[in-house]
C-alpha cells in the first residue's frame, strides 16, 4: 500500500467571522490522483492553499512527507501549484517560462537545458519552445503551466480548476492527457473542480466537500454508486429520490411504498418499521416500457408514468417522466441491438422498472 505523502489533521480555517474549513481530516497517498469536489465556497481551494503554504491553518496540522509544515514557506514545501489563470510570464518564451524555477534554484545551465527539453517532450510542446504565451492556444498554455510545475520534481502537484478556461472539446482532451501525464510521472496530483463528470473520470479517489466539511471520500465508483448521504447523492450525478417509510423489516429485506407500489428491497443494515428513508435510483438504472411491452402480471413491481420530454443525445435518449402520483422522474435509455429506435413520444403512457438491488436506501438520520 502507498504511504501517505500528505496528512491533514483537524484543520480549521476562518476568514474574519466565516469558518471556511471545519475539522478537516484526510490522508493523501503517494502517487494518487485525488480530486477535491464541491460547489463554489465549500472550502476546496482554501484547503489547496493550506497544503501549498499560501495560507496557514488556524488550528490542526498539515504534514508533507512526514514533516509538519507549520511555518514552512511555500518554496520550501516541495509542492507546486498550477493556477486557473496559468500565470505564465508574457515576456518569456515557452522554454524560459519552464526554466524559470530551475534557474531560481541556480542549477547549472546544462541541467536546466536537459530538464526543460525533457519536460517539453513530455507535454508535446518542444516544437513551440520559442513562442511567447500570447501565441499559444488555451490548451497549449495549460501544458506550459503544468510543465513549469513538474520540471521542479515536486512531491505533490496542486491543480486549482486548471481546465475551466477551455472549451468543451479541448477540456475533454486535456482530461485524458492530464491523467496520462500523472501516471507517467508518478507524482501525487491534488485536483480541485466543481465538475462532477471531470472528478469521476480522472480521479483515483474523490473528496466530496460541502460548507467546509468532508461529506465522503472514496473511489469514483463508490461515490457514485453508494453515496453516503443525500447531499452526495444529489450533488454527484443525477438521481431519482423517493421519500418514503419502512413498512416491514425482515431478515435482510425491507418493504417500502414507492409511488403507490410496495417494493421488497434487500438491505445490508437494520431498519425500523415506520423509519423515514430516501431511496435513490440513478436515471440510467431505470428502464421505460410502453403499454404493449408489459403484460398485467409484470406491472406489480413497476411505476406507471407519462412521458413529458424526450431528449435525444446520440447514444442515449433521456426521458423526463411524470408518475401518476405527480412526481417527476428521469430515465436514460441506451440504444442497443434489442432496441435501435427508442421511439418514445410526449404524452405516451409507460411503465418504469429498475433492477432491484441497484437502489440506495439512506436513513434520514444520516
Amino acid at each position: 500500500m502507498s504511504q501517505n505523502i500528505v496528512e491533514i489533521r483537524q484543520v480549521d480555517k476562518s476568514f474574519q467571522d466565516n469558518r471556511v474549513l471545519k475539522g478537516i481530516n484526510i490522508d493523501i497517498k503517494s502517487g494518487e490522483f485525488l480530486t477535491l469536489l464541491g460547489p463554489s465556497g465549500c472550502g476546496k481551494t482554501t484547503l489547496l492553499r493550506l497544503i501549498s503554504g499560501f495560507e496557514e491553518p488556524d488550528c490542526g496540522s498539515i504534514l508533507i512527507n512526514g514533516k509538519k509544515m507549520h511555518g514552512i514557506s511555500p518554496d520550501q514545501r516541495h509542492v507546486n501549484t498550477v493556477f486557473q489563470s496559468y500565470a505564465l510570464f508574457p515576456h518569456m518564451t515557452v522554454f524560459e517560462n519552464i526554466a524559470f524555477g530551475l534557474r531560481c534554484k541556480r542549477l547549472n545551465e546544462k541541467n536546466v537545458q536537459d530538464k526543460v527539453n525533457c519536460a517539453l517532450q513530455m507535454v508535446k510542446l518542444d516544437h513551440l519552445k520559442n513562442r511567447k504565451p500570447h501565441k499559444l492556444s488555451g490548451g497549449q498554455q495549460q501544458r506550459v503551466a503544468i510543465a513549469r510545475a513538474v520540471v521542479n520534481e515536486p512531491l505533490v502537484l496542486l491543480l486549482d480548476e486548471p481546465l475551466n478556461a477551455l472549451d468543451y472539446g479541448l477540456r475533454k482532451n486535456m482530461q485524458i492527457e492530464l491523467k496520462a501525464l500523472q501516471r507517467q510521472l508518478g507524482i501525487t496530483f491534488v485536483f480541485v473542480t466543481h465538475d462532477q463528470e471531470e472528478a469521476l473520470s480522472m480521479s483515483d479517489r474523490v473528496v466530496v466537500m460541502n460548507d467546509g466539511i468532508i461529506e465522503q471520500v472514496g473511489t469514483p465508483r463508490n461515490i457514485y454508486e453508494t453515496p453516503r448521504n443525500l447531499y452526495v447523492a444529489k450533488f454527484v450525478g443525477e438521481a431519482n429520490i423517493f421519500e418514503t417509510v419502512i413498512t416491514k423489516f425482515e431478515n435482510k429485506f425491507v418493504w417500502a411504498e414507492i409511488e403507490g407500489v410496495s417494493f421488497k428491497l434487500e438491505v445490508d443494515q437494520s431498519f425500523k418499521i415506520g423509519q423515514q428513508v430516501s431511496i435513490v435510483i440513478r436515471p440510467e438504472d431505470m428502464q421505460a416500457w410502453d403499454n404493449t411491452e408489459v403484460d398485467e402480471s409484470k406491472r406489480k413491481n413497476m411505476i406507471h408514468a407519462k412521458v413529458e420530454q424526450v431528449i435525444y443525445k446520440g447514444s442515449t435518449v433521456d426521458l423526463i417522466l411524470r408518475a401518476d402520483g405527480g412526481k417527476r422522474l428521469s430515465a436514460t435509455e441506451f440504444f442497443d441491438e434489442e432496441d435501435e429506435d427508442l421511439d418514445f413520444r410526449v404524452g405516451e403512457s409507460v411503465w418504469i422498472e429498475w433492477t432491484l438491488g441497484w437502489e440506495v436506501i439512506l436513513p434520514h438520520d444520516e
